[in-house]
């Protein structure tokens, strides 16, 4: 079968596509005809080597998938062949075939296509696990959303507008905004691409201050302190941004607000926590490790109110790309860039195209 491979650690240009051996599903796994993989910026992270899960070369990057069940290993209850699945996995969903355990997949809907399945599970279940179990946002909160245009931004925005909150997205561009307006957005914020100095990090406050709309006066009396406002901020700020972004994202926070780290597209960023002791606030670093998160057989509760949301129209992935398996690099290379708005999609030629 034909397979990206990476064999050193480097740029996405060094990766590799070649004919290996198929995989044969041993007991307790599930072989899946792959029809799509969704790019994630983790793949990015792996074939860098800067992934905290150490791969054995050379591998097989790719964590999501969509396709067809292929054939059962033994022990495998409740998936047959020719079902319709996705998956999430640690490596292994850049070729044409994968084995996974069957608690790594999950039945997809006859009306959703392979793309969309390929792109819907780790950026939906990413964005739920913060602003539902960590962040608790309830309905008429408002919420920030930075990098409001990528695949679990969109996802983000269309959460909070499900769970009733007011939502402000930021991104970097106008394509990156319509793609939060069409998630439901009530208001966006355009914000430059390059790295902010410090007047710009309080010209990007200062607008964002603004976005975030009045409030009722905070029961507070102690001063008035440059960070403390009781005219408006935000109740959680979801940023998979980071870099020069953060600090003024954190100095528009509410009193009590939460801020979710959840990505470092931009960098890793080296925030003052002041603004987080004088406004009683909460850093809550975003990492859905445990398998109950992870894998999408072991969070069917989890799985169907994804999908109910999928069905209303809140939780759709902005699939803006698809490019065939052999242009995995040059997909990587858009993300790495940060040139890609929505979700990237890979295909492979096993029928990518039926429902």
């Amino acid at each position: 079968m034909r397979a990206v491979v990476c064999r050193a650690f480097g740029p996405p240009e060094a990766l590799v596509v070649e004919d290996m051996s198929a995989p044969a599903p041993g007991p307790g796994e599930v072989l899946v005809d792959v029809a799509a993989i969704g790019v994630n910026f983790t793949d990015l992270l792996a074939i860098e080597g800067r992934s905290q899960l150490k791969r054995q070369m050379p591998f097989v990057p790719g964590v999501e998938l969509a396709g067809t069940v292929a054939s059962v290993g033994e022990a495998v209850e409740g998936l047959r062949p020719g079902q319709r699945v996705l998956g999430a996995c640690i490596h292994g969903a850049y070729a044409k075939q994968a084995a996974l355990p069957p608690d790594a997949l999950y039945p997809i809907p006859d009306e959703m296509d392979f793309p969309t399945a390929s792109a819907f599970f780790i950026a939906s279940m990413t964005s739920r696990y913060a602003l539902v179990e960590r962040a608790r946002l309830t309905a008429g909160e408002t919420l920030l959303v930075l990098g409001a245009g990528s695949g679990a931004g969109v996802a983000a925005v269309g959460i909070g507008k499900a769970i009733g909150a007011r939502v402000v997205g930021a991104a970097s561009s106008e394509e990156k905004l319509a793609l939060a307006r069409a998630r439901g957005a009530d208001e966006t914020v355009l914000y430059p691409r390059q790295a902010l100095d410090l007047e710009a990090q309080k010209r990007f406050c200062a607008v964002l201050r603004a976005a975030a709309g009045p409030r009722d006066a905070a029961p507070l009396s102690i001063g008035t302190l440059s960070t403390l406002s009781d005219k408006g901020g935000y109740d959680v700020i979801y940023d998979a941004v980071g870099g020069t972004y953060a600090e003024p994202a954190l100095r528009a926070l509410a009193w009590e607000g939460r801020y979710l780290s959840v990505g470092f597209a931009a960098g890793v960023p080296a925030p003052s926590l002041g603004p987080l002791l004088f406004k009683n606030a909460q850093i809550l670093g975003i990492q859905p490790a445990s398998d109950e998160h992870r894998l999408p057989g072991r969070s069917p509760e989890t799985m169907r109110q994804m999908l109910d949301w999928w069905r209303q129209g809140w939780l759709r992935p902005e699939v803006t790309e698809i490019h065939p398996l052999a242009d995995a690099g040059k997909a990587l290379r858009r993300l790495k860039d940060r040139q890609a708005k929505g979700r990237i999609v890979l295909v492979t030629s096993n029928g990518w195209r039926s429902r």
